[in-house]
């Protein structure tokens, strides 16, 4: 019923996005329902890595009027978004206003708007950008983001907040997924002593050389999320370097720790790099293991300047709760290969995040129109290296 919703919101917001800086796709949150005690629930979470424009794309997407219309950028991979129970992704950015662009870190309010519609209910705002225009930035972005039926993950209004809010709860079909978010830092900045606690930090030196797990502060929000009684406790981190496909030894101790801590998936961001999606299994000293997902870093959403066509995917996983034993499993880990690119400079709308294997499918039955021969080839060799990127190399 959710996702019937937010396509009708999507289809609507192509209607009526120029006449109105409304929330076409806002929602409310899905209700936490009576659990079952026999029978099994499939939930179903999808996730992306960073998004972020270029100014290429802010450009394009400006009108006449002064309005922004970014529905077309997004169009291309609605279908896919909206296909799971929850959609999530890193918003690297800020909605506190005017200057617009990377660099300003602030991006029009109807992004969040297109973002809505086009399927996402959750935003990781625990990251570079948390506190980039301050405590009023960081709370108008979470406002924004509300404004528009999705909830921010991993920052605060304030110390209220953070007690009454410390985790985010979806429950899909009896499945109960409890989300949380982590960054390793905020681009050098440090929280002023009027937003002390307002992001979750995986550091206590995190503004300096992020060596010395904060595992007081984790814990606190790990307590936070058992306490709601989930089958499933997802981590999105925003953690390694920028550009670096490397695993570091201090991202695979943080993984070991919030692994054996609860955390039953993590959901890695901030190298702008798509890096490989491993299920391993963690064994207790007491005998006891469980299946785990480490996605260490999901790539750059909806990213491409002139000329460009960059290519990351869509995490789809599957949860499979047994209602009678109260037993949770992964039972699907996949991915939908996506890709934004320049269309050209004769194109109505130049940018566009599209389904690669959908675009392909399409040229291979004819259609012509949707992507040209030179494209249909990047499209085949950016898939490819994308399946190597996702594989561990002891795979490979």
């Amino acid at each position: 019923m959710k996702r019937l919703f937010r396509r009708g919101a999507a289809a609507l917001l192509l209607l009526t996005f120029l006449l109105s800086f409304a929330a076409c796709g806002a929602k409310e949150p899905l209700p936490v329902e009576t659990r079952p005690s026999e029978g099994v629930g499939v939930a179903t979470v999808s996730a992306v890595g960073d998004i972020y424009l270029t100014d290429e794309m802010l450009t394009d997407a400006r009108r006449v009027n002064g309005a922004y219309d970014f529905s077309p950028q997004l169009e291309g991979v609605c279908s896919a978004l909206a296909a799971a129970d929850v959609t999530i992704g890193n918003f690297e950015g800020t909605f506190s206003g005017a200057p617009y662009g990377k660099d300003a870190g602030s991006y029009p309010d109807e992004f969040a708007a297109a973002l809505s519609a086009a399927g996402f209910d959750l935003l990781q705002t625990a990251n570079s950008y948390s506190i980039f225009a301050g405590l009023s930035g960081l709370q108008r972005t979470k406002a924004v983001i509300s404004d528009n039926g999705m909830e921010a993950v991993g920052t605060y209004y304030d110390a209220n907040d953070r007690e009454e809010n410390p985790v985010i709860i979806r429950e899909v079909n009896g499945v109960r997924i409890a989300f949380v978010a982590f960054t390793k830092g905020m681009g050098g900045l440090s929280l002023p002593d009027n937003a002390a606690g307002c992001v979750d930090l995986l550091y206590s030196d995190y503004t300096t050389d992020y060596s010395d797990l904060d595992t007081f502060a984790i814990d606190a929000v790990l307590r936070a999320a058992k306490a709601e009684d989930p089958d499933v406790i997802i981590a999105a981190l925003h953690w390694g370097s920028e550009n670096v496909r490397q695993i570091s030894e201090k991202q695979e101790a943080a993984a070991d720790y919030l692994f054996r801590n609860g955390v039953d998936v993590i959901l890695g961001s901030h190298s702008h790099q798509v890096g490989t999606v491993e299920k391993r299994t963690v064994t207790f000293e007491d005998g006891r293991s469980k299946d785990v997902v480490l996605a260490y870093s999901l790539g750059d959403f909806c990213v491409a300047g002139r000329g460009e066509c960059n290519a990351s995917l869509i995490l789809n996983l599957e949860f499979t709760r047994d209602h009678a034993s109260g037993t949770t499993t992964i039972t699907g880990v996949s991915y939908t290969p996506v890709a934004t690119y320049d269309r050209g400079p004769k194109a109505a709308d130049r940018y566009a995040v599209i389904d690669i294997d959908n675009a392909l499918s399409l040229y291979q039955s004819n259609y012509y129109d949707r992507i040209d021969a030179s494209l249909y080839e990047t499209l085949l060799e950016k898939r490819k290296a994308l399946i190597v990127r996702l594989t561990p190399e002891k795979e490979q």
